[in-house]
Protein backbone atom coordinates (compact mmCIF):
# COMPACT_ATOMS: atom_id res chain seq x y z
CA UNK A 1 0.00 0.00 0.00
CA UNK A 2 1.29 3.47 -0.80
CA UNK A 3 0.27 4.89 2.57
CA UNK A 4 2.93 5.68 5.12
CA UNK A 5 1.32 5.92 8.54
CA UNK A 6 2.84 7.98 11.29
CA UNK A 7 1.61 8.50 14.82
CA UNK A 8 1.58 11.99 16.23
CA UNK A 9 0.87 12.93 19.82
CA UNK A 10 -2.60 14.40 20.22
CA UNK A 11 -4.35 15.84 23.27
CA UNK A 12 -6.88 13.02 23.61
CA UNK A 13 -5.46 10.07 21.76
CA UNK A 14 -2.86 8.93 19.26
CA UNK A 15 -4.34 8.80 15.80
CA UNK A 16 -2.39 7.58 12.77
CA UNK A 17 -1.88 10.33 10.20
CA UNK A 18 -0.60 10.24 6.67
CA UNK A 19 2.75 11.27 5.35
CA UNK A 20 1.74 12.82 2.05
CA UNK A 21 3.56 11.55 -1.00
CA UNK A 22 2.35 14.01 -3.59
CA UNK A 23 0.84 17.46 -4.15
CA UNK A 24 -2.58 16.33 -5.37
CA UNK A 25 -5.14 17.70 -2.92
CA UNK A 26 -7.91 15.28 -3.80
CA UNK A 27 -5.62 12.28 -3.37
CA UNK A 28 -4.37 13.60 -0.04
CA UNK A 29 -7.93 13.95 1.19
CA UNK A 30 -8.83 10.42 0.10
CA UNK A 31 -5.69 9.04 1.75
CA UNK A 32 -6.42 10.95 4.93
CA UNK A 33 -10.00 9.70 4.98
CA UNK A 34 -8.85 6.11 4.52
CA UNK A 35 -6.42 6.36 7.42
CA UNK A 36 -8.94 8.05 9.71
CA UNK A 37 -11.67 5.55 8.88
CA UNK A 38 -9.32 2.68 9.60
CA UNK A 39 -8.40 4.18 12.96
CA UNK A 40 -11.75 5.63 14.09
CA UNK A 41 -14.51 4.33 11.88
CA UNK A 42 -16.65 6.39 9.53
CA UNK A 43 -19.01 7.97 12.04
CA UNK A 44 -16.14 9.34 14.14
CA UNK A 45 -14.23 10.74 11.15
CA UNK A 46 -15.40 14.20 10.10
CA UNK A 47 -14.59 16.41 7.16
CA UNK A 48 -12.78 18.68 9.62
CA UNK A 49 -10.56 15.76 10.61
CA UNK A 50 -9.80 15.02 6.96
CA UNK A 51 -8.95 18.65 6.26
CA UNK A 52 -6.60 18.78 9.22
CA UNK A 53 -4.88 15.51 8.34
CA UNK A 54 -4.56 16.32 4.63
CA UNK A 55 -3.72 20.01 4.90
CA UNK A 56 -6.49 20.82 2.42
CA UNK A 57 -8.60 23.96 2.50
CA UNK A 58 -12.28 23.89 3.38
CA UNK A 59 -13.18 24.83 -0.16
CA UNK A 60 -11.71 21.53 -1.30
CA UNK A 61 -14.71 19.71 0.16
CA UNK A 62 -17.16 21.37 -2.21
CA UNK A 63 -14.75 21.35 -5.13
CA UNK A 64 -13.83 17.66 -5.05
CA UNK A 65 -16.63 15.99 -3.08
CA UNK A 66 -19.92 17.51 -4.11
CA UNK A 67 -21.55 14.26 -3.02
CA UNK A 68 -20.52 14.94 0.57
CA UNK A 69 -19.13 12.52 3.10
CA UNK A 70 -20.57 9.45 1.40
CA UNK A 71 -18.65 10.23 -1.76
CA UNK A 72 -15.41 10.74 0.16
CA UNK A 73 -15.88 7.51 2.10
CA UNK A 74 -16.65 5.55 -1.07
CA UNK A 75 -13.53 6.89 -2.74
CA UNK A 76 -11.44 6.12 0.35
CA UNK A 77 -12.65 2.53 0.30
CA UNK A 78 -12.00 2.14 -3.42
CA UNK A 79 -8.55 3.71 -3.02
CA UNK A 80 -7.68 1.35 -0.16
CA UNK A 81 -8.83 -1.64 -2.18
CA UNK A 82 -6.70 -0.62 -5.15
CA UNK A 83 -3.62 0.04 -3.01
CA UNK A 84 -3.81 -3.39 -1.41
CA UNK A 85 -4.24 -5.01 -4.82
CA UNK A 86 -1.30 -3.04 -6.22
CA UNK A 87 0.87 -4.27 -3.36
CA UNK A 88 -0.21 -7.87 -3.83
CA UNK A 89 0.26 -7.77 -7.60
CA UNK A 90 3.90 -7.07 -6.86
CA UNK A 91 4.23 -10.49 -5.24
CA UNK A 92 6.64 -12.73 -7.14
CA UNK A 93 6.38 -15.68 -4.76
CA UNK A 94 6.26 -19.13 -6.30
CA UNK A 95 4.89 -20.92 -3.23
CA UNK A 96 1.56 -20.61 -1.39
CA UNK A 97 3.41 -19.64 1.80
CA UNK A 98 5.15 -16.83 -0.05
CA UNK A 99 1.88 -15.49 -1.46
CA UNK A 100 0.25 -15.41 1.98
CA UNK A 101 3.31 -13.89 3.65
CA UNK A 102 3.41 -11.08 1.08
CA UNK A 103 -0.21 -10.20 1.84
CA UNK A 104 0.17 -10.38 5.62
CA UNK A 105 3.42 -8.42 5.57
CA UNK A 106 1.65 -5.36 4.17
CA UNK A 107 -0.60 -5.23 7.20
CA UNK A 108 2.29 -6.04 9.54
CA UNK A 109 4.09 -2.94 8.24
CA UNK A 110 0.99 -0.79 8.74
CA UNK A 111 0.39 -2.05 12.28
CA UNK A 112 4.04 -1.61 13.24
CA UNK A 113 4.43 1.87 11.75
CA UNK A 114 1.23 3.10 13.42
CA UNK A 115 2.02 1.76 16.86
CA UNK A 116 -0.88 -0.70 16.43
CA UNK A 117 -3.43 2.12 16.04
CA UNK A 118 -4.21 1.53 12.37
CA UNK A 119 -7.02 -0.66 11.15
CA UNK A 120 -8.53 -1.68 7.84
CA UNK A 121 -10.91 0.95 6.40
CA UNK A 122 -13.05 -1.74 4.76
CA UNK A 123 -13.63 -3.59 8.02
CA UNK A 124 -14.21 -0.32 9.86
CA UNK A 125 -16.93 0.67 7.41
CA UNK A 126 -18.49 -2.80 7.44
CA UNK A 127 -19.14 -2.50 11.19
CA UNK A 128 -20.26 1.16 11.03
CA UNK A 129 -23.85 2.43 10.68
CA UNK A 130 -22.79 3.93 7.34
CA UNK A 131 -22.60 0.36 6.02
CA UNK A 132 -26.38 0.55 5.67
CA UNK A 133 -25.81 2.85 2.69
CA UNK A 134 -26.06 0.63 -0.43
CA UNK A 135 -23.26 2.46 -2.27
CA UNK A 136 -20.86 2.07 0.63
CA UNK A 137 -21.83 -1.52 1.37
CA UNK A 138 -21.20 -2.34 -2.29
CA UNK A 139 -17.76 -0.71 -2.17
CA UNK A 140 -16.76 -2.84 0.82
CA UNK A 141 -18.06 -6.00 -0.84
CA UNK A 142 -16.13 -5.24 -4.04
CA UNK A 143 -12.96 -4.62 -2.08
CA UNK A 144 -13.04 -7.84 -0.10
CA UNK A 145 -14.01 -9.83 -3.19
CA UNK A 146 -11.16 -8.31 -5.20
CA UNK A 147 -8.57 -9.19 -2.52
CA UNK A 148 -9.92 -12.72 -2.24
CA UNK A 149 -9.98 -13.21 -6.01
CA UNK A 150 -6.42 -11.97 -6.41
CA UNK A 151 -5.12 -14.21 -3.64
CA UNK A 152 -7.04 -17.14 -5.12
CA UNK A 153 -5.45 -16.61 -8.53
CA UNK A 154 -1.98 -16.26 -7.05
CA UNK A 155 -2.34 -19.37 -4.92
CA UNK A 156 -3.65 -21.32 -7.89
CA UNK A 157 -0.68 -20.15 -9.95
CA UNK A 158 1.63 -21.93 -7.49
CA UNK A 159 -0.09 -25.23 -8.26
CA UNK A 160 -2.78 -25.29 -5.59
CA UNK A 161 -6.16 -26.58 -6.81
CA UNK A 162 -8.90 -24.04 -7.30
CA UNK A 163 -11.20 -24.95 -4.41
CA UNK A 164 -8.35 -25.01 -1.91
CA UNK A 165 -7.01 -21.73 -3.27
CA UNK A 166 -10.38 -20.02 -2.79
CA UNK A 167 -10.84 -21.45 0.70
CA UNK A 168 -7.38 -20.38 1.85
CA UNK A 169 -7.70 -16.94 0.26
CA UNK A 170 -11.00 -16.39 2.09
CA UNK A 171 -9.51 -17.66 5.35
CA UNK A 172 -6.50 -15.37 4.92
CA UNK A 173 -8.57 -12.22 4.46
CA UNK A 174 -10.88 -13.11 7.35
CA UNK A 175 -8.00 -14.03 9.66
CA UNK A 176 -6.10 -10.86 8.81
CA UNK A 177 -9.11 -8.66 9.59
CA UNK A 178 -9.59 -10.37 12.94
CA UNK A 179 -5.91 -10.07 13.73
CA UNK A 180 -5.98 -6.32 13.07
CA UNK A 181 -8.69 -5.91 15.71
CA UNK A 182 -6.64 -7.88 18.22
CA UNK A 183 -3.52 -5.90 17.35
CA UNK A 184 -5.33 -2.69 18.25
CA UNK A 185 -6.71 -4.18 21.45
CA UNK A 186 -3.32 -5.51 22.57
CA UNK A 187 -1.23 -2.67 21.22
CA UNK A 188 1.21 -4.86 19.32
CA UNK A 189 1.67 -6.93 16.18
CA UNK A 190 1.72 -10.33 17.93
CA UNK A 191 -1.80 -11.41 16.78
CA UNK A 192 -0.86 -10.80 13.16
CA UNK A 193 2.33 -12.79 13.55
CA UNK A 194 0.31 -15.60 15.14
CA UNK A 195 -2.12 -15.87 12.24
CA UNK A 196 0.78 -15.71 9.77
CA UNK A 197 2.29 -18.76 11.45
CA UNK A 198 -0.99 -20.67 11.42
CA UNK A 199 -1.76 -19.76 7.82
CA UNK A 200 1.66 -21.01 6.81
CA UNK A 201 0.92 -24.33 8.51
CA UNK A 202 -2.44 -24.46 6.76
CA UNK A 203 -1.08 -23.95 3.26
CA UNK A 204 1.65 -26.55 3.75
CA UNK A 205 -1.06 -29.18 4.32
CA UNK A 206 -2.58 -28.33 0.93
CA UNK A 207 0.57 -28.59 -1.17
Amino acid sequence: MMVVIEVEDQDDEDVPTLHHEGPDVRTRMVQAAATLIGARGVSASSFADVLEASGASRGSIYHYFAGGKRQLVAEAIEWTSEQVQAHQRGCDATTPSGVIEHFVDLWRQIVTSSGAHAGCPLAALASDPYADEPQLAAAVKRGFEAWTALLTDQLASTGMNGSDALAIATTTVAAMEGALILCRARGNVAPLDAIATQLDKLVTTRT
